[in-house]
């Protein structure tokens, strides 16, 4: 009798954070059921049906994918052409049981089948919430044309609640890193370096431009994993200021040799209920005040509703150019030039050109230079 096990157990929750187990998984349930090929999916509503969002094969099967995938997988197979009805919790079924085929669909699929090497199939689908779906789908060899047996529905239905609580988990996971992945990717390229360390600083996370600044290692580098300060004065604030001994969370370092470095400390707070971060983490902002911005005029252009002359004007104001200068370099009449500006001053709501030039620096038209 076919029995679920601990290692298929300890194999399916031991997916859910390493995504190279699910195709140890799908070996394990082709031995344990004695089929020729095990697949997943994870199923979400497409206009007519539903379409995989995510798919597995057991190693067999992903060596034979081609020749199964001929047929099996193309709008020819009548399993396509189920009706769908009303979504189910949990769906135990096979080829041979199922009513929703006529004789002609059944000699079809049986054919089919055969001609890419495989036989009838029989499933497990169950409903993870509204729009998801996670199906395991079970086909026999092309010389077995035996159906789901007692045993098989017996291990199907003992599985079913620990599918559906190990893919939930994969779930939460995976979105957990796809919105941290989200926010990494938006912050890189904002002109804001970003370093979460411990008490000890050393680092365990940062974005792009900290990656760059502490890579020209001028005022501050990374040293075996923590950060390092040039001087051992900036060494110290720096780790007061981590520690949380420093009267104010912001520090400048630097500035005798090179650059200067200004950092913000930020300690996330636990959600409600929640246990905090490990390791006490620290979030610092680092920028360089010194540092060259390019505002994009493009970009400006649609940020304020302005035409591209205009733009251009308030981009080089923002990098630090006079209206004669930017007269000076485009060929015209510095009275030209002032004209521009006082038509953006209008569409942009700035009273004088410093609260402009405010208004874009802190917009998202700027970029390193």
């Amino acid at each position: 009798m076919t029995t679920l096990d601990d290692q298929v157990i300890a194999t399916l929750y031991g997916a859910v954070d390493d995504k190279t187990r699910w195709v140890e998984l799908m070996d394990l349930l082709r031995q344990r059921l004695g089929v020729e090929g095990v697949a997943a999916q994870l199923l979400v509503p497409s206009r007519d049906d539903l379409r995989p969002l995510w798919e597995t094969r057991d190693s067999v099967s992903e060596r034979n994918g081609a020749l199964h995938d001929s047929w099996a997988n193309t709008p020819a197979n009548p399993r396509f052409r189920r009706p769908q009805g009303p979504p189910q919790a949990l769906e135990i079924d096979s080829d041979q049981r199922s009513g929703d085929y006529s004789t002609r669909d059944r000699h079809v699929l049986r054919d089919g089948l055969a001609r890419c090497g495989l036989g009838p199939a029989f499933w497990i689908s169950q409903q993870l919430d509204e729009d998801r779906h996670f199906t395991l789908i079970f086909h026999r060899a092309a010389d077995d044309g035996r159906d789901m047996g007692s045993d098989d529905r017996h291990l199907l239905e003992a599985m079913a609640p620990h599918f559906s609580q190990a893919v939930r988990l994969w779930m939460r996971l995976a979105e957990a890193d796809a919105r941290r992945l989200l926010v990494e990717q938006a912050g890189d390229g904002m002109l804001t370096a970003m370093v979460a360390c411990d008490r000890r600083l050393r680092v365990h996370w940062m974005n792009a431009d900290a990656r760059r600044l502490l890579g020209a290692g001028v005022e501050l580098r990374l040293r075996d994993g923590h950060l390092a300060c040039a001087a051992r004065e900036d060494q110290e604030s720096l780790a007061a200021l981590v520690e949380g001994r420093a009267d104010r969370a912001v520090l400048a370092i630097g500035g005798d040799r090179g650059p200067v470095l200004h950092l913000r400390a930020r300690r996330p707070a636990p959600a409600p209920g929640q246990f905090a971060l490990s390791r006490d983490l620290v979030l610092l902002v680092m920028t360089r005040p010194d540092c060259a911005v390019r505002y994009d005029a493009h970009d400006i252009a649609r940020l304020f509703g302005l035409t591209l002359t205009e733009a251009a004007l308030a981009a080089n104001l923002a990098g630090g150019m006079s209206v004669s200068e930017f007269a000076a370099a485009r060929g015209v009449a510095e009275g030209t030039a002032r004209q521009h500006l006082k038509r953006v001053l209008a569409k942009t709501g700035a009273g004088r050109q410093s609260e402009l030039v405010r208004r874009i620096c802190l917009s998202v038209a700027g970029e390193p230079a």
